[in-house]
């Protein structure tokens, strides 16, 4: 199984959402401010996801983050980063979908 894993972690990095995503992480790598920032972003995005807060601070820190989300997608190496982390998340998504559905379908064969 091991080996199957390590084939498969490597038919993902060498698909196009992989490595345009490794290339948006290393241009905003090389601005050590941006990348503190983008990295807080998500920690504290992170951060909110797993509280416990109320709705009115829940609505607070969401409207917060909204804010800092739009000043950083004014940066276009941020801008570039997001939508390949998006677009890699989606296909990811898409391959553990059909990993399911073909999961399914041998579950519920008669073989």
């Amino acid at each position: 199984m091991n080996n199957k894993t390590k084939e498969l972690v490597e038919f993902i990095c060498d698909t196009d959402e992989f490595m345009n995503l490794k290339n948006a992480k290393r241009n905003i790598d090389k601005n050590k401010n941006l990348k503190k920032q983008v990295d807080d972003f998500k920690k504290r995005q992170l951060k909110m996801q797993k509280s416990k807060l109320s709705k009115e601070q829940l609505n607070s820190e969401m409207m917060r983050l909204n804010n800092d989300f739009k000043a950083l997608h004014e940066i276009p190496q941020v801008t570039e980063f997001f939508q390949s982390t998006k677009e890699f998340n989606n296909m990811m998504f898409n391959l553990f979908k059909e990993i399911n559905i073909l999961l399914d379908s041998k579950l519920n064969s008669k073989k």
